[in-house]
């Protein structure tokens, strides 16, 4: 059976237009990717290994990490007892702490158990027992103006005179990240990005520590699994639609990636309430 403990990030995100998003879960895995959201992580119990920017840190008990908007990271946890609560706020529900937010880079994005003020975790709890209760924006904004507030006082930053500069690492990831669907090759990727193969080759084993296969696939699973949650598509149109060449390639990437094969997934975690067959 397909591991529910295990989620990959787009299953985080199930609409996407919801402003504030919190799940409290036992593992992650997701390579580096970026987006204009705000993303707040809590460990409660376990370890899970996380990259902010070029900083990687093993989050333990009360550790926390702060994602700034357009901020490249990636999430590894190994082995059962983690826990952890995620929440991803959009800047829509940001207010006038966006432009703080955009405009400033932490020095050190993490803070450990004893550095992590007591009106975090707080507030991180209200968000996810409210979320759980009855969704309520008034109250997700107080919340996260709270956590903001004890975070901007925690946190070191550094003031940009202008939006974050993105470097080749962050402009490789943005460009797959709204190309995936198409068909790619490492030298065109690099051709559009104005540098070598090789050049591309070297980011993807040193810092991303992926292949550009392994990456492009990733994405494209991702994406075929909210098909298959919330589309009646069949799996073979799924297939071509997230980027695969054929049905038979995706049937064998999705089975070495979740355990299972699509269709079991399908059944294992459709959503009801997405469509009605035959509408």
């Amino acid at each position: 059976m397909y591991d529910k403990k295990i989620r990959a990030f787009y299953e985080f995100r199930q609409n996407k237009e919801q402003e504030i998003q919190i799940s409290r879960e036992q593992g992650i895995n997701f390579p580096p990717h970026l987006h204009e959201d705000l993303e707040l992580i809590w460990v409660q119990q376990g370890c899970v290994r996380v990259m902010v920017g070029t900083q990687w840190k093993e989050l333990t008990p009360g550790g926390f990490a702060a994602v700034f908007p357009n901020t490249i990271h990636a999430y590894q946890s190994e082995g059962e007892g983690n826990l952890f609560t995620m929440a991803i706020c959009r800047p829509s529900l940001l207010g006038e702490d966006l432009p703080r937010l955009t405009h400033h880079v932490p020095v050190c994005p993490f803070l450990e158990e004893e550095q992590l003020h007591p009106d975090i975790p707080y507030a991180m709890e209200g968000i996810f027992r409210q979320m759980q209760q009855a969704p309520d924006r008034e109250i997700f904004r107080a919340l996260l103006r709270l956590i903001l507030a004890r975070l901007f006082t925690s946190l070191e930053l550094v003031q940009m005179d202008e939006p974050k500069s993105i470097d080749l690492t962050s402009r490789l990831v943005e460009y797959l990240s709204k190309n995936f669907l198409s068909t790619l090759s490492l030298e065109k990727v690099a051709k559009e990005l104005g540098v070598s193969r090789c050049h591309i080759s070297h980011i993807f084993s040193s810092r991303l520590k992926t292949s550009f296969s392994e990456y492009l696939h990733f994405l494209r699973l991702g994406y075929a699994c909210e098909l298959l949650q919330n589309t009646d598509k069949s799996i073979s149109d799924i297939s071509l639609d997230a980027g695969f060449s054929s049905q038979r390639t995706f049937n064998r990437a999705f089975q070495k990636r979740y355990g299972v094969s699509p269709r079991t997934y399908r059944l294992e975690t459709i959503n009801p309430n997405a469509f009605h067959k035959g509408s």
